[in-house]
């Protein structure tokens, strides 16, 4: 089982009830927030449930260490420094990724690791449009291009 890098590209006004609670339990509430999963059945479910709103794409180990390096927080306001990570026994960022990526930890284990990140709308805008699903010609569901709008993002 890989991991998922789930964003949420919709607010939450007018929206279903058992949707906003699939948001929830996945951690990405907010417009542009971002988050890891896992790639099993139930999380696949939930996902299948609010695919209207958010988009996914296996996640490399690339993207989630710059995700760590510049989005990761400890706090509201403290960024993830190699204060943390030396804490843990990590020499950085690259480190701490290849083990979530090999599945011997995650966002969790980090001691105050805010379980998201907050990323900002994509420099150049989006390039297609974010109503639609990828098969039509948008942005949202399972989007294998979503790594390359995610750097757009960081």
């Amino acid at each position: 089982m890989g991991l998922l890098l789930v964003v949420n590209l919709h607010g939450q006004i007018n929206v279903r009830r058992e949707v906003r609670s699939a948001l929830r339990e996945m951690r990405v509430e907010r417009r542009f927030s971002a988050t890891v999963v896992r790639d099993d059945p139930s999380t696949l479910g939930l996902l299948d449930l609010s695919r209207d709103f958010v988009a996914w794409a296996p996640l490399n180990k690339e993207l989630l260490a710059s995700l760590l390096e510049a989005r990761g927080k400890v706090s509201e306001r403290k960024k993830l420094d190699g204060n943390e990570l030396h804490e843990l026994g990590f020499k950085g960022t690259e480190e701490l990724a290849s083990k979530m990526m090999e599945g011997e930890m995650r966002l969790s284990a980090v001691k105050g690791l805010r379980p998201f990140f907050n990323l900002s709308p994509p420099r150049g805008g989006f390039k297609v449009s974010t109503r639609r699903k990828f098969g039509e010609g948008g942005v949202l569901g399972m989007n294998p291009k979503l790594p390359e709008l995610v750097r757009r993002m960081i």
